[in-house]
C-alpha cells in the first residue's frame, strides 16, 4: 500500500467519525481530513503534506506526515527528520497541533509556544502490529476504530485552543440583549401604526436614525417587511440607550459607596404587571435623576435620549390587551441587575452596541467590533508614557478610548490626567455619546469624568481648533492640542462607493500643511483618507497605530498609500494573522499599522520594515485581560513584532524585513512606476 492510498483511508474514517458525532448530537471542530496539496521541502524536494484537518467551513485546524514503515523515514514515527518535516508544515500554517504515522503508530504532538521551548509529545496510539504496509488490509477495522479514538483525543485539544479566551460575549450579556430584542419586539406594533398614520413622524424619525446613529432607512409603510424590520431596529437602538444607562446605574449602586465622596442609589423596581408605557418611563426618568443629583456627575451619560418618546408609545384600544410593556422592562431591568458590572470585560458597551444590530445593518454602517487584544496591542505601541496626548479619530463604542485610558493608569497617569489628554471623534452623535459614557465609566471610583469626545466629522478637525467643549472649573471651550503623541483607532470601513463626502474630504486633506498628499483614485476605502488626515495632527516621533484593511497590501491604491506612508514615516511594522480573523463578520480582512512619524529623510529611508505574520492567535500569545501578568507579556510581544530579532521556527511568527528606502519598501515592475504624489497645484 502507499500513502496515498492510506492517506485516502484515513480521510474516509474520519468522514464517518464526523458523521457519527453530528448524529449523535455532538458535532466536532473536524469535519474532514483532506489529502493535502504538494509542497517542496526545506532541501526543495516536492513532497505531500499527506494529511491536513479541516472544519466544516474550511478551516485548517491540524496536519500530518505519513509514511510507510517499512521505509528508512518512517521506520519510527518520533524519528527527527519525520518530526521535522510534519512540525515545518503545521507551523507554516500557524497550526498548534501536528502528527506522524506510519501506519503502525501515530504520534501526536503541540507545537511549542516560543522559540525556545521544545514542542510537547502528548498522544501516542499503536494502530496495528505490523511490519510493512502490505499487511494494513488486514487490519483495515482496528485502524478505523483506533484512528477514532486518536480523533477523540485531538479533537478535545483543539476543543480547549477554541476557549483559550473566554468570549466577551458572556452569558449575562447574551441574556441583556435579547431582553433589548424583547422591548423593541414589545413595542414595534404599535410604533408602526403611530408611524403609519403620521408622515410627518416618519421624517423626524428618519432624521434621528441618521443623524444620531448613521442609519439610513427607508420608513415606507407600503414596503410593509422592510418598514416592520426598520421599525425594530430603531427600537432596539432606543431601548439600548436605556439599557446603558442601567447599567451605568447599576455599576454606580456598587461603585458609589467606595467613592472618596460616598453616595447610595435606591434599588429600581418596575411593575411587571404595568400596561402603561408612561409609567415605567416615569420610574425610568426618576431613578436618572437620582444618579445624577447624588454623584453629582454623568449628565452626559443619563441624559441623550433618542428614540426613547417612540418606545414608550401608548397603546390604544384594544393594543392595551396585548401589551405587556411592563413585563419586557421589568426583565431587562433584571437582566441588568443580575450581573456584576464591574467585572465584565472594557469593550462590553461597544460588544454589546454590535450585538444589537442586525447583520447586514453593521456592513451597511462599516461599524464592527475591535477585539479586545487587538485593541490592547495597539494602544501599547501608540503610548509609552504616562502624559501622552491621544486621539481617536472614529471612537465608535469607545474600546480604543478606555484602553488608552487603562494603559495611562497603569504607567503613571492620574484618572484627571489621563481624561484629560484623551481626545475622542465621532460623526455619529450615539456613538459620541457610547464613547463619552464609556470614558466616563473607566473608574466609577473617581469623582469626576468629563471625557473630551467630539461630536464631530474628523475632516472637519484640525489642530489648534476650538471646540464646543466646556469643563467645569476650566476658563473657556476647550482647543484640539497642536500636537498629539499617538493617534489610535479602527477607522470605518466604508468601500468608496459609499463615501458620499469625498470632494470635502479631499478639501479637508489640501489644508494640511507639510503633507504630500498621495494621488488616490476615486475608488480609495475611507481608512486611507483617516490614515492620511490622521499625520497631520502627530508630532515628531509620535505614533500612529491603526487596524485597517489588507487591501493595503495587494489593491492598486495601497501602492500612493505606502509610498505616502514612505514620505512621513517609519514603517515599524505591518501585522497579519493567518490563524484568526480579528473581524469574521466584515467582508475584508485585515492588517495592523505600527508607524512612526519622521521628517529626517535618512532615518526613514534606512528603516527596516517588519512584514509580520502571526501563526498564533492573539488568545494564545498575551494572557487574558485581567491577568497580572497581561501588561508585561504585551509589551515583551510588541517589542518582539516591532524590534527583536525572531527565529525562523518561532511558534508565534513570521518576521521578513525589508528597508523602506525611498518608496515605502516597494519594489515596481519597471514601466509602471509612474508618479502618485499630487503636484502643490493639483
Amino acid at each position: 500500500m502507499n500513502e496515498l492510498t492510506f492517506a485516502g483511508w484515513l480521510a474516509e474514517f474520519t468522514a464517518v467519525w464526523a458523521a457519527a458525532r453530528e448524529a449523535a448530537g455532538t458535532p466536532a471542530l473536524i469535519a474532514t481530513a483532506a489529502i493535502e496539496e504538494r509542497q517542496v521541502d526545506a532541501k526543495g524536494a516536492v513532497r505531500r503534506c499527506d494529511i491536513r484537518f479541516n472544519s466544516e467551513k474550511g478551516r485548517k485546524l491540524a496536519s500530518g506526515e505519513l509514511k510507510r514503515p517499512e521505509v528508512p523515514e518512517g521506520r519510527d514515527v518520533r524519528a527527527e527528520a519525520l518530526r521535522a518535516d510534519a512540525r515545518r508544515k503545521a507551523l507554516a500554517r500557524g497550526l498548534p497541533y501536528y502528527f506522524t504515522c506510519n501506519i503502525r503508530d501515530v504520534a501526536l504532538y503541540e507545537v511549542a509556544r516560543s522559540a525556545d521551548q521544545e514542542d510537547l509529545e502528548i498522544d501516542f496510539f499503536e494502530l496495528a502490529p505490523l511490519r510493512n504496509s502490505s499487511e494494513a488490509a488486514a487490519y483495515r477495522d482496528q485502524i478505523r476504530d483506533r484512528w477514532s479514538g486518536f480523533l477523540d483525543k485531538l479533537e478535545a485539544r483543539l476543543g480547549g485552543v477554541e476557549r483559550t479566551r473566554p468570549s466577551v460575549t458572556t452569558a449575562d450579556v447574551i441574556v441583556l440583549r435579547d431582553a433589548i430584542f424583547a422591548v423593541a419586539s414589545e413595542a414595534s406594533h404599535r410604533v408602526a401604526r403611530r408611524l403609519a398614520a403620521d408622515p410627518a413622524l416618519i421624517e423626524e424619525v428618519r432624521e434621528e436614525a441618521a443623524n444620531s446613529f448613521n442609519f439610513p432607512t427607508v420608513l415606507k409603510p407600503t414596503l410593509p417587511a422592510k418598514f416592520m424590520e426598520e421599525v425594530v431596529q430603531i427600537l432596539r437602538f432606543g431601548a439600548f440607550v436605556i439599557a446603558q444607562k442601567l447599567v451605568l446605574y447599576r455599576v454606580l449602586q456598587d461603585a458609589g459607596t467606595r467613592r472618596t465622596d460616598p453616595f447610595t442609589l435606591d434599588e429600581l423596581s418596575l411593575p411587571e404587571a404595568s400596561t402603561d408605557p408612561q409609567t415605567i418611563r416615569a420610574l425610568l426618568d426618576s431613578a436618572f435623576s437620582l444618579a445624577i443629583r447624588r454623584s453629582g456627575d454623568f449628565e452626559t451619560a443619563f441624559l441623550p435620549e433618542p428614540f426613547v418618546d417612540l418606545l414608550f408609545t401608548d397603546p390604544v384600544g384594544t393594543e392595551a390587551r396585548e401589551c405587556w410593556v411592563g413585563k419586557a422592562w421589568s426583565d431587562l431591568l433584571a437582566a441588568v441587575s443580575g450581573a456584576s458590572w464591574l467585572s465584565i470585560s472594557q469593550n462590553i458597551v461597544g460588544l454589546l452596541y454590535e450585538g444589537i444590530v442586525e447583520e447586514r445593518f453593521r456592513h451597511q454602517l462599516g461599524q464592527f467590533y475591535t477585539p479586545e487584544d487587538v485593541v490592547d496591542l495597539l494602544t501599547a505601541f501608540g503610548i509609552r508614557n504616562p502624559n501622552d496626548i491621544v486621539l481617536d479619530p472614529a471612537t465608535g463604542g469607545g474600546s480604543f478610548l478606555r484602553s488608552t485610558y487603562a494603559r495611562k493608569r497603569a504607567i503613571g497617569a492620574t484618572h484627571a490626567s489621563a481624561l484629560a489628554e484623551i481626545w475622542g471623534c465621532e460623526v455619529t452623535a450615539f456613538a459620541a455619546e457610547l464613547s463619552t459614557i464609556t470614558l466616563a465609566t473607566a473608574d466609577t471610583h473617581e469623582a469626576a469624568a468629563y471625557p473630551r469626545v467630539l461630536l464631530k466629522d474628523f475632516f472637519e478637525l484640525r489642530p489648534g481648533l476650538e471646540t464646543p467643549l466646556e469643563i467645569p472649573g476650566e476658563l473657556g471651550r476647550l482647543t484640539v492640542p497642536n500636537a498629539f503623541d499617538a493617534v489610535v483607532g479602527n477607522p470605518p470601513y466604508i468601500s468608496y462607493r459609499h463615501i458620499g463626502n469625498l470632494n470635502h474630504i479631499v478639501n479637508a486633506l489640501v489644508r494640511d500643511e507639510n503633507l504630500v498628499l498621495p494621488k488616490f483614485s476615486g475608488k480609495s476605502d475611507a481608512y486611507l483618507w483617516f490614515i492620511v488626515h490622521a499625520t497631520a495632527f502627530l508630532r515628531q516621533g509620535g505614533r500612529l497605530a491603526f487596524v485597517v484593511s489588507s487591501g493595503i497590501l495587494f489593491s492598486d491604491y495601497g501602492i500612493p498609500l505606502i509610498r505616502f506612508l514612505g514620505k512621513h514615516y517609519r514603517i515599524r511594522a505591518i501585522a497579519d494573522s493567518i490563524v484568526e480573523r480579528w473581524f469574521p463578520e466584515a467582508d475584508t480582512n485585515t492588517v495592523l499599522l505600527f508607524l512612526e512619524r519622521e521628517t529626517d529623510p535618512a532615518l526613514r529611508e534606512t528603516n527596516e520594515i517588519r512584514f509580520v505574520r502571526l501563526r498564533r492567535t492573539l488568545a494564545q500569545i498575551v494572557p487574558p485581560p485581567g491577568d497580572a501578568s497581561r501588561r508585561g507579556e504585551l509589551e515583551a510581544f510588541l517589542e518582539d513584532v516591532i524590534d527583536n530579532d525572531i527565529n525562523p521556527a518561532d511558534p508565534r511568527m513570521q518576521v521578513n524585513r525589508v528597508i523602506q528606502g525611498s518608496d515605502g519598501g516597494l519594489s515596481l515592475a519597471a514601466g509602471i512606476n509612474e508618479a502618485d504624489m499630487l503636484e502643490e497645484d493639483e
